[in-house]
Parts: C-alpha cells; structure tokens; sequence
C-alpha cells in the first residue's frame, strides 16, 4: 500500500436525487457547464479517472443518462441524501469495491484529484505504509471540510458505512450527519488548499448565472 486510491478497488457515485426546488424545477445534474456539457457529464468524466464503476443515484426519476454509469435507485424511497448514499454504498458492495467516492451533481468545479486528497490524508492518518493494508478497516470514510462547513456529499465513504445509514433510515432519522457522527470519519479541512473551490455548489437560478459569468462566490 503506498496511499494511493488506486490501491483500493473504489467505485464513484454522482449524488443526483434531489428535486431542484430552488433551480425552478430544473434538474441541477443538467445545468451547462460554460464548455456546453452538463454537470453530471463533467463529473462522470472525472469520476472515471478514478474508477469505471461509477453510479448515478437518483429518486424515482431518471432525469438524464451519462455514458459509463450506472443508475442507482434509492432502496428507501423519498429518504433524502441518507437514502441515496445507502444506495449507492450496497450497490458498491455488491460489486465488490471497498468504498465509494462521492459528490454532488451541483458542483460543477470537482475534479478526481479532490478524491485521491482525501485518500491520502487517511492514508497518511492511519500509517498505511506501516500497516500494510486498507484504511477503511480503521475509518469509515473522509470528508471535507471548509470554514468550518462539513461536505458529506464531497468525500470517501467505506461501503460498511451502509450499515449505520440503513439503521437511521430504518429509525426515521434522515440527518446525514448524525450518520456520520456515529461513523469512524476523518475530516480534512480544505481551506486555502486549491481543492476548496471544488466544494462550492450550485443551489440557485443566482447562483447558476455567477457561475457562468465567472463570478462564482466563495464556498
């Protein structure tokens, strides 16, 4: 083991099953980039420099399709972010990956070089050249953190992570990070690194138009 994701069979999910209620109804996952393809494209291609198992999680719709992924379907229907990542981890699981790299389709600014940070700060976390083996047997995931902000939906979660996620959702509790307060994560925080502005999202029709003018605002 040298720190290196690709020391560890990882999959990817895009993390698209919200509803857009602030966007007027529009699938943020289908916003243009200023390159003219959409969010999910982008980060589906940046997702597959890190895996070819990479998973689309949605509701109960199929807003749009990305060549090389996979749909996932909410196993707990209408559980909101909790339900999607429970998802998306069995799915991994099933297909023998060890974790999952995960993101939001309403960050338009990720690259694959985000993930394999957060790989490596639990690396070096856990000594894994000393160890010699993988470092979700001792942590359940990495997450990053800005400003004091946490970002679930910007992290590395080990598919065993499933397990706390389906006992909340089996109990009704859909905060996401009551999950992670019970699960075994490193935080890394991201502020004045060049991954911060990878973190910045896109929640609003204002938003979008800074966005494309280039006047995002800050995470």
């Amino acid at each position: 083991m040298s720190g290196d994701i690709k020391d560890v069979k990882i999959a990817a999910a895009i993390m698209a099953g919200g509803k857009s209620s602030r966007m007027a109804g529009q699938h943020k996952g289908m916003l243009l980039t200023p390159e003219g393809v959409t969010f999910t494209e982008r980060l589906s291609a940046e997702m597959h420099k890190l895996t070819d198992l990479v998973y689309i999680s949605y509701g109960d719709t199929t807003p749009m399709q990305a060549e090389g992924c996979v749909i996932v379907r909410d196993i707990y229907k209408g559980c909101g972010p909790v339900g999607g990542l429970h998802a998306v981890l069995t799915r991994a699981a099933e297909d023998g990956a060890a974790a999952v790299a995960v993101a939001a389709c309403d960050m338009p600014y990720v690259t694959a070089d985000l993930y394999r940070y957060l790989y490596a700060r639990l690396a070096e976390r856990t000594g894994i050249k000393e160890y010699q083996s993988n470092p979700f047997e001792l942590y359940d995931g990495a997450v990053a953190v800005t400003g004091g902000r946490i970002h679930p939906l910007a992290a590395v979660y080990s598919v065993g992570a499933a397990g706390i996620c389906k006992t909340q959702l089996e109990e009704r509790n859909l905060r996401l990070r009551e999950a992670l307060g019970k699960l075994r994560i490193l935080y890394v925080d991201l502020e004045g690194t060049a991954y911060e502005r990878m973190l910045l999202n896109i929640n609003t029709e204002e938003d979008y138009k800074e966005y494309i003018t280039g006047r995002s605002r800050s995470t």
